[in-house]
């Protein structure tokens, strides 16, 4: 039985198909992109072509991925293609028996994945959404924390990335540059005392001290998945999501929606029509597909995730801090971007192997262990570290 990845053409997704091949042992995959040429390329770029089969598929088109599930026997699918998919394939998934992981919904597509859980359920399939770098490691860590409580008062979750370079170029983040955009563009929910409050775009400013090389950052709230499910699922009365952007990359990513790039109406250039976002797209995929095929000679580039789950144990005050410190793997050539890239194939790799199995649609923190799935990401140089704070009294 096969494994089958969405969009692994793109920065993720082809980094997801080399994982599953040479850390999960996977051996019958399924690497598919909208045009052949695109996929094709990823897999050149990473030599894997001759380890996979090549497809083209649209992840947009729910009949062909219906039919490529059931004519390949397709048992794992893990959609690596734009969030905005994630209902169809699904619908594919559940029809055809597959069991489903993806890179997120962003919080609101998130919450219509949940509301599939009894139709799973019926089908006897395990879908577990939500399995990049964040949401997926963030949410994991947070089910480590809640573990360690007796009562959540809050889980709050920071990401940040930044490089080493004596000259401080303008970087792109290890996801959609869409997505980035949407987080531009597009109002957060934050989960406060119990229920989802709507926050203004880029509020909740806060500093926030991060691991070295980050250091100290402005955070602001973005809207994401985290606070979708993890307030109910973990029982926690306030879950937060905020993101660190290095400054430059902050300037550039202000300039890009002050002039339009997050349109979808397409514009008349030169005799043809394209959305500013469609280009931008385009571009941003053209530097990806370009870098991969030039990896770079030393460590620079850095992710950092920071997730506190504050609370109480034996009614005194506990903290259980996660610190997830990811690099670019000169060694093996590949970016930072391999922590959003991972988690969906250690997922996807359990749901074949039936270690993930109950029937339903489930958030990565139901589902999946935490102390294995870290392990797992030790294996491939991705740092979980664990702090725990606790008050004592002797009196």
């Amino acid at each position: 039985m096969s494994m089958l990845v969405l969009g692994a053409s793109g920065q993720i997704g082809a980094y997801t198909v080399q994982d599953l091949m040479e850390f999960c042992g996977e051996k019958d995959v399924i690497a598919s992109s909208r045009k052949m040429a695109n996929v094709k390329k990823a897999m050149d770029d990473l030599k894997l072509t001759k380890k996979v089969k090549l497809m083209e598929i649209d992840a947009h088109n729910v009949d062909k991925v219906l039919e490529t599930i059931k004519k390949e026997k397709v048992e794992s699918v893990v959609n690596c293609a734009w969030y905005q998919t994630n209902l169809g394939v699904m619908e594919a998934c559940v029809k055809g028996g597959a069991t489903y992981t993806d890179l997120g919904g962003f919080f609101d597509t998130c919450l219509k994945q949940i509301d599939l859980h009894k139709k799973w359920v019926d089908a006897g399939v395990n879908a577990t959404i939500g399995l990049g770098s964040t949401p997926g490691m963030t949410n994991i860590a947070g089910a480590a924390g809640a573990k360690k409580l007796d009562s959540i008062d809050k889980i709050d979750i920071v990401c940040a990335w930044g490089n080493t370079l004596p000259v401080k170029e303008a970087g792109w983040p290890g996801y959609s540059i869409r997505t980035v955009l949407d987080e531009f563009t597009q109002e957060s929910v934050q989960w406060i005392n119990g229920k989802y409050e709507k926050q203004k775009i880029l509020g909740g400013e806060t500093d926030v001290l991060m691991p070295e090389p980050i250091g100290k950052v402005k955070a602001y709230y973005i809207k994401h998945s985290e606070p979708a499910t993890m307030g109910k699922y973990l029982k926690a009365k306030n879950v937060t999501f905020r993101i660190g952007f290095p400054a430059m990359d902050m300037n550039t990513f202000l300039t890009l929606r002050a002039l339009g790039f997050a349109d979808e109406k397409p514009i008349e250039i030169g005799g043809g029509k394209v959305s500013p976002l469609d280009y931008l797209t385009a571009m941003y995929q053209k530097g990806i597909s370009d870098g991969r095929g030039a990896p770079p000679k030393e460590k620079f580039e850095y992710d950092i995730f920071r997730i506190d789950c504050v609370g109480k144990k034996d009614g005194m005050p506990k903290t259980a801090t996660y610190f997830i410190v990811t690099w670019n793997d000169p060694e093996r050539g590949v970016s930072s971007a391999r922590d959003t890239a991972v988690p969906p194939a250690i997922v996807a790799h359990w749901q074949h192997t039936k270690r993930i199995k109950q029937a339903g649609v489930f958030p990565a923190e139901a589902t999946v262990e935490p102390e294995a799935f870290f392990k797992e990401l030790g294996r491939r140089k991705i740092l979980v570290d664990e702090q725990i704070t606790t008050a004592t009294k002797y009196y």
